[in-house]
């Protein structure tokens, strides 16, 4: 006669053969979650989030995982998950890699991703999987210099350098690239501020000019922007690194002279009306709209 067990042992029997299973419900929203299922052995389940476009964006900087695999079991993994959402519909996949885990871009690109764009810490890579060629968007294709027309009213007198490094010394206005998340006028009132010393205030946009495969741009398109700033100092202490001379200049001389920029004599000309017939007559002034996508408003000339 085989001996009765007790309580305590027949508690952890039944513990053991009773587990809950996952609902279908859960493991639906597990797969809209982006996870992949079947994962082979030696491989791991790698994670997504589903964008509101159908496709998956996976960051490789959250599985630590990853740490403990190689390339040929990463491959096993992307592979498996690539099916698994292209069996679901997703429309493609967002592949971000950070610089220390760069091993993993080469069997990437061999399941067919290709290089959106890289950061200083990360890569991007995306795989179209929709019908039809790639509808993803392109990464940033302009970069956005920005210059500060600063115009003393009761002078006549506009704030001009000239770039030390350029090969023709030409008088412009100062000015260089906006950072990301920075406003224009921000940037124009931070660069003037950098190479000349003057504090200002931006006041309107006067003039944009756009140019394409522009060797300073890595090949993009380039889009130039002049504003129009009120000085609030006029001492110059201007940057010996970026600029060779800065002064303040007669606005009728600078619309005279010949060594200028083009788009810099168009301008002051341009100053030169607006101070006669009102600055409103060529002002594009900036206001504050909501955005349609996000709760963060934005800014748009009118």
């Amino acid at each position: 006669m085989r001996p009765l067990l007790s309580w305590g042992t027949w508690r952890e029997v039944l513990s053991r053969a009773w587990r809950p299973r996952p609902s279908v419900g859960y493991l639906e929203a597990l797969n809209a979650q982006g996870y992949a299922r079947n994962t082979p052995v030696g491989a791991c389940e790698l994670q997504g989030e589903l964008d509101r476009f159908g496709g998956i964006s996976v960051r490789l900087a959250r599985l630590d995982a990853l740490d403990r695999l190689d390339a040929a079991a990463f491959k096993k993994s992307l592979q498996v998950a690539v099916q698994q959402w292209r069996s679901e519909g997703r429309t493609a996949v967002w592949l971000h890699i950070p610089i220390l885990q760069s091993r993993f871009i080469a069997p990437a690109a061999t399941l067919g991703f290709r290089f959106h764009h890289a950061e200083l810490d990360s890569s991007t890579l995306t795989l179209w999987l929709a019908e039809g060629p790639s509808r993803l968007p392109g990464y940033a294709s302009h970069q956005v210099g920005v210059a500060g027309a600063v115009f003393d009213e009761s002078t006549r007198k506009i704030l001009v350098v000239q770039d030390r490094n350029k090969l023709k010394n030409m008088w412009k206005f100062p000015g260089g690239l906006s950072e990301p998340g920075e406003d224009i006028g921000d940037t124009a009132v931070r660069e003037v501020f950098e190479e000349t010393g003057i504090k200002s205030e931006f006041r309107s946009l006067l003039s944009i000019r756009q140019q394409h495969t522009n060797p300073g741009a890595f090949g993009k398109s380039d889009m130039y922007i002049i504003c129009r700033l009120k000085p609030y100092s006029f001492t110059i202490n201007f940057c010996q690194h970026e600029c060779l001379r800065c002064e303040w200049m007669d606005l009728n001389d600078l619309a005279k002279t010949e060594n200028t920029t083009p788009i810099t004599s168009r301008v002051a000309r341009l100053l030169l009306y607006g101070y006669r017939e009102g600055f409103d007559k060529i002002d594009l002034t900036v206001e504050e709209l909501p955005a349609v996508h996000t709760d963060v408003a934005i800014k748009i000339s009118s």
